[in-house]
């Protein structure tokens, strides 16, 4: 988990992360954790102190080796995602690092002539890099999962998950020289709610968050979220904004691991549920690493020991990333819950009054839909639909009232 200065702001929004890891498997597991900078974290608490390494720009990482057995837990306090008051000006090794080719985000011809084909005409970097944006928004398919992962099969398949997105984003604001770096992380609502997206960097501005992902479901699943504990926007807004309810936990894609990961060869990949597939290539998740770095890391990336490649063993499907959930916390969290006790509340009354004739019951199912309706509407998740079922079950309300 990174809480760089680009990525997190100690505001009046907090957000509580809590991380576990056991190891579930056979023999020693080595783990890489994303690492939060500490600068940013109001408290923390952690079971094991970790053997701290930086071997990138922006990313700190924790390396810990678990017996069989044995397990971790973290748990960091910190503000919310803000990226829009970061500087404005990097660093020339920054830069560079941004505009690197990777295997999952390559700077390849193909990618460098579409880049300038989409961005023909425009002038500055911003405008490149919103008419990116909208491009993937227009032309590709929300699909979860994908069948293969990296920006070259995606533009290929033009179907993938929200990595997919932010992979060929990458690969087309850097084909354009515009520092882009892929974002991976969770919103910070409930338990493994994964998410991936970017930040562009723009002369004059700073680093920018941008979401082709989430503005295609709002432009085009617009019911998707239509009951989630996540604000949305307007599909144009993801380009330079967020709705504020995620946490960062890696500042790009193939991190490289320090201490040097030692990939194992595999003949067979059929008795294991490891299998992964990056640009059409059988990739082999807890066992080998891309060019000694991690594909991506959410927030950790693993060493399986070989004792788990013998028979018919399967990993554990939490012993890929481990466990982590994310609660917000102040008025936030007393909205969420508020919405949760609403929701069950009118679900049991409504249940029940199908089996009892009471009007008291038809009252408490009218209060707790008034209430879950309002809670919405306090959190800011789709504010216009929810407050007009506000006024209407207010009504409702009046209407059982006057007829009990």
């Amino acid at each position: 988990m990174s809480l760089t200065d680009t990525n997190f702001q100690g505001g009046k929004s907090k957000n509580i992360y809590e991380y576990e890891y056991k190891n579930r498997e056979q023999g020693l597991t080595k783990l890489w954790l994303a690492w939060p900078d500490d600068k940013k974290v109001k408290e923390a608490q952690v079971t094991r102190p970790p053997n701290l390494l930086s071997p990138s720009l922006d990313q700190e990482i924790a390396y810990y080796e678990l017996k069989e057995g044995e397990k971790i837990r973290l748990s960091f306090k910190s503000g919310a995602y803000n990226p829009e008051d970061s500087s404005n000006t990097i660093t020339n090794e920054t830069r560079v690092f941004y505009l690197r080719s990777t295997v999952l985000s390559p700077i390849s011809e193909e990618i460098r002539g579409l880049a300038l084909e989409i961005t023909t005409g425009a002038k500055g970097a911003r405008d490149k890099a919103e008419l990116l944006f909208h491009y993937l928004v227009d032309n590709y398919q929300y699909v979860y999962p994908p069948r293969v992962r990296g920006a070259t099969a995606f533009l290929k398949e033009k179907k993938g998950d929200c990595g997919e997105y932010s992979f060929l984003y990458t690969a087309l604001c850097r084909a354009l020289n515009i520092p882009c770096r892929t974002i991976v992380g969770s919103w910070a609502v409930g338990k493994m709610q994964a998410h991936v997206w970017n930040e562009v960097y723009i002369e004059e501005t700073g680093w920018i968050p941008v979401d082709c992902s989430m503005a295609y479901i709002q432009k085009k699943k617009k019911l998707q979220f239509l009951f989630s504990d996540v604000r949305t926007l307007p599909w144009k807004k993801y380009f330079g904004t967020t709705e504020g309810q995620r946490i960062v936990f890696s500042t790009d894609g193939e991190i490289p691991l320090e201490p040097i990961y030692i990939d194992v060869e595999i003949n067979n990949a059929s008795n294991r549920n490891s299998f992964f597939n990056i640009e059409g290539k059988p990739f082999h998740w807890g066992y080998e690493a891309i060019n000694g770095a991690a594909p991506y890391m959410q927030p950790a990336y693993i060493r399986f020991d070989e004792k788990n490649l013998e028979g018919d063993s399967k990993i554990n499907n939490r012993s890929y990333l481990g466990e982590w959930k994310v609660k917000e916390t102040g008025f936030r969290r007393v909205t969420f819950l508020l919405k949760r006790l609403s929701v069950f509340l009118a679900g049991f009354c409504f249940i029940l009054g199908l089996l009892i004739d009471n009007p008291i019951l038809d009252i408490t199912t009218s209060v707790a839909l008034v209430l879950v309706a309002v809670s919405f509407t306090l959190r800011g998740e789709r504010p216009l639909l929810f407050g007009v079922l506000t006024v209407f079950l207010l009504l409702s309300f009046m209407s059982v009232l006057n007829g009990g």
